[in-house]
Parts: structure tokens; sequence; C-alpha cells
């Protein structure tokens, strides 16, 4: 089976799941193509008919997906809709039990922007990568995020990402 994953990064979080989604991938026996949608150029208008399964991943930075995810999946709907796909949306909300529905909101609104219905979508908690971050958003996501959430200790770089439960969805992804 051929599987292509497209994804778009901000700070990196979600280039090291595409990554351990590929190797699992092919640890199952199967091939697998990573494509980062930052990198495509606007003259691509190849095909991806070839591929048996999708999955796409991006993360949310001020309540939205990266553009370039959401520009490849408008592209891309037609040849998404007929293969089975799965979302896999990054976020600091879905680290935290009350930050599900906004994670899930984020979703719906991507989903809604690109008109794409994927066969299921997965919430992964992110990263904090304080090394990536100017002053400012360091501020803000010390002073408002982790305060209002009450996490403690947090101030280094810290990764939120449920692993196992990233590997489960896959294999079930990638199984049926």
């Amino acid at each position: 089976m051929r599987i292509l994953i497209a994804y778009g990064t901000s700070e990196g979080q979600t280039r090291k799941i595409a990554n351990t989604v590929a190797e699992q991938i092919r640890e199952l026996g199967h091939e697998v193509h990573l494509l980062d949608t930052a990198s495509i150029e606007e003259t691509d208008v190849g095909s991806y008919g070839s591929y048996d399964k999708f999955v796409v991943a991006g993360s949310v930075h001020q309540r939205r997906h990266q553009e370039c995810v959401e520009v490849f999946v408008m592209a891309k709907l037609s040849e998404l809709q007929k293969q089975p796909t799965l979302l896999i949306s990054v976020s600091l909300s879905a680290a935290f039990p009350d930050g599900i529905s906004e994670a899930q909101s984020y979703v719906n609104d991507f989903l809604a922007i690109t008109g794409w219905k994927p066969t299921q979508s997965l919430l992964v908690a992110g990263a904090l990568r304080y090394d990536e971050y100017d002053y400012f958003k360091a501020q803000i996501i010390e002073h408002v995020v982790l305060k209002c959430r009450e996490v403690e200790g947090a101030n280094g770089d810290y990764e939120f990402t449920d692993w196992d439960t990233l590997r489960r969805t896959v294999e079930s992804f990638v199984r049926t």
C-alpha cells in the first residue's frame, strides 16, 4: 500500500509527528511518502491519485491550521475524497481536558473552510518550543495559556504529545 503524509509545521512538532507516523507505516510494511506542504510550488499540479491512503497533519496557531495545509487540501480535495484519509490536528489546546472542545472547533473550522470530510480525525497535543518563540510569544504562553490551565514547571521546552494514542490510531487507520 502507498500512503502520502502531507503536513505543515511551524515549530517542528508536527514534522516530528509526521516522521514518527511515516516510520510506523514503514514498519507495518507499507510505502510512505512525506510532503511538507510549505515546500509545494504554486506550479505543482501533480496528481496524487496513485496513493491508497492519505494522512494530513497540521498544527494550529492563532486558532487556525497553516495556510499551506488548507491550500493543499483544497487543491487536492477530489483526490482526498476518493481514498481513506486521516486528519491529525496538532494543538496545545488538545493537551488539556478543558481544551478538547476548543481543539475540536479548530478542526471543524478547518473542515468548513476546505470542504473536506476526512475518514477520521485525531486531536493531538503539541509541544512548547520556547527556543522557537520570540519574547512576546513566550510571555503569552507562560502567563496566559499555562497559568490559566495551572501548568507548573513548563517554562522550558515541553512535549505534550501522547505517542501511544497516536500509534494506536495510525495502526488502526492503516489496517482498515
